[in-house]
């Protein structure tokens, strides 16, 4: 009577193309063949394979074959007795060690015997439960693992950093924005320059408030071909192109990171490298954009009907804060601003003010004198969050040098974990002062005042024009109609998205009540 032979299967990880390329796989399946061979296990051809995928993180045992392998021994798929033939343990798990003891436990409990070849250890779930030592070795392993992939990071880590380091004199990677490419020397990027006019003009109707699927559609409409392998624009694409700060020449680096779930992710590691790559738009220009794609300032909504008042969305009632609406009374009758609720009865008092006095009262040389020039707070609160990066990449960096040092990553995770995290978040906190800095520099200021200014003076600009202008300089215009009874005359606060306030009398006219039955 023959009796059936044990099943055995293999389960193989590498975590790199190169690996795959090279013997990895092999060198585990003929380890495993051989040990089903001397021990009388039948190798089922139904090897586990896990192929690129890390186990630092435990991914391996969340998703992909070695989760399918256990799911089909819990379901009975796999008969309790088989065998699972891996090199080592830290194919299973590079994870904390906790979790790597996890792992295992979950597949003895499941009724796999696990083997691993390189220490001849076998588990069962009765060896767990009868061998407390079991649980020791396979911890003490897990930490030696654990161990080696931190510090294979810190190496990779500090092979980039050192690149990093050359940015000035040498470029780290010839990938690049799709609108460049590196020389021969790799020395210094070049413009192509027929797709830099296409970046340009993508950023120019951003500027003027066109939306990013608008501007897709237009592109695929006149047949513009892609910088990519893809035949159209999509208006994920156009985000993607706005967002990268390789527009104004900024170089912004990367690393692979895990999260949560264990999936690997590129995250950024460290500030902008200024004049990294050769900008196609300016400085100020990135910054305007990337501002209005965060949605602070309201010039970069989408807008879906046409502007006649120039003042719409920025004039608000100084009685109530409401917004200020246009009206007009007959075709021949001069534009007057009323506030929104007393239009519609809604409680405030119903005053107006022609528009034209606060066009008088906006091109008062007054005001543009008064106007803040930029601010220094930007940068005090940039260098201040950048002392605090700085030191908690010394924190980071004491920790992965105690790891060194023989202090158990176990011990000091948490810790790491911690740090990690307080990096990330102030990176984050530092780029986006970085952005507020390009935009409140006193050349970038006067710049769009500048420009403010001579649009006032043009009768012939549109309400548009004139209402995206007002709203790259200004936050609110606060409309203080007068009050005879107070003998208060009308006035305006103008608040400058730049910060500081300027006030100005909106002189000549008085505001005068209207009938609201009139209306």
């Amino acid at each position: 009577m023959n009796i059936p032979k044990p099943t055995a299967f293999s389960y193989i990880r590498f975590s790199t193309p190169e690996q795959a390329l090279g013997d990895s796989e092999r060198r585990q399946i003929d380890a495993a063949q051989r040990y089903a061979d001397q021990h009388g296990l039948e190798l089922d051809t139904r090897t586990f394979r896990d192929h690129g995928v890390s186990a630092f993180r435990g991914k391996n045992a969340k998703m992909g074959a070695l989760r399918a392998l256990l799911r089909q021994a819990e379901d009975g798929d796999i008969p309790a007795g088989s065998y699972l033939i891996v090199e080592s343990m830290d194919r299973l798990s590079r994870t904390i060690p906790r979790k790597a003891v996890k792992t295992l436990e979950a597949l003895c409990e499941a009724g796999l015997t696990v083997v691993t070849l390189d220490d001849g250890q076998v588990y069962t779930e009765a060896r767990l439960d009868k061998e407390p030592y079991a649980f020791m070795v396979v911890y003490m392993v897990a930490i030696r693992a654990n161990e080696e992939s931190l510090r294979k990071g810190r190496r990779v880590a500090e092979a980039w950093a050192a690149k990093r380091g050359r940015a000035d004199s040498e470029k780290l990677t010839a990938i690049c924005p799709y609108w460049l490419h590196l020389k021969p020397t790799r020395k210094a990027f070049v413009v192509i320059e027929e797709r830099a006019e296409i970046v340009r003009r993508i950023v120019q109707e951003a500027l003027e408030g066109q939306g990013q699927e608008r501007i897709a559609r237009q592109l695929n409409e006149e047949g513009v071909k892609t910088f990519g392998r893809g035949e159209r624009w999509y208006k994920s694409t156009i985000g993607k192109l706005l967002r990268s700060p390789a527009l104004a020449g900024f170089y912004q680096p990367h690393k692979m990171a895990y999260g949560e779930d264990g999936v690997r992710q590129r995250e950024p590691d460290g500030p902008l490298v200024a004049g990294y790559y050769p900008p196609v738009i300016s400085e100020e220009d990135y910054a305007r954009l990337q501002a209005g794609l965060d949605g602070k300032r309201a010039p970069y909504r989408r807008i879906t009907h046409a502007i006649t008042n120039p003042l719409a969305g920025i004039a608000r009632c100084g009685l109530c804060g409401a917004s200020m609406t246009q009206v007009a009374k007959g075709n021949r009758a001069k534009p007057r601003l009323v506030c929104s609720r007393a239009k519609v009865g809604a409680g405030c008092s119903y005053r107006s003010i022609p528009t034209e006095d606060i066009w008088a009262a906006l091109r008062d040389p007054m005001l543009s004198a008064d106007a803040p020039t930029g601010s220094d707070k930007s940068r005090e609160q940039w260098e201040a969050i950048r002392r605090e990066r700085m030191g908690a990449e010394v924190q980071l960096s004491n920790l992965a040098n105690a790891i060194r040092d023989g202090v158990s990553a176990s011990v000091l995770g948490p810790q790491i974990s911690a740090a990690e995290r307080s990096l990330k978040a102030l990176n984050e906190q530092e780029r986006a002062v970085e952005q507020r800095m390009l935009a409140e520099t006193p050349h970038s200021v006067k710049r769009r005042l500048a420009a403010l200014g001579a649009v006032l003076e043009d009768g012939d600009a549109d309400a548009a024009t004139v209402n995206r202008h007002l709203r790259e300089n200004v936050s609110a215009i606060i409309i203080h109609p007068d009050m005879p009874e107070h003998m208060e005359a009308a006035s305006m606060d103008v608040r400058w998205l730049h910060g500081g306030e300027s006030s100005v009398a909106i002189g000549g006219f008085a505001a005068f009540p209207i009938n609201p039955e009139r209306k």
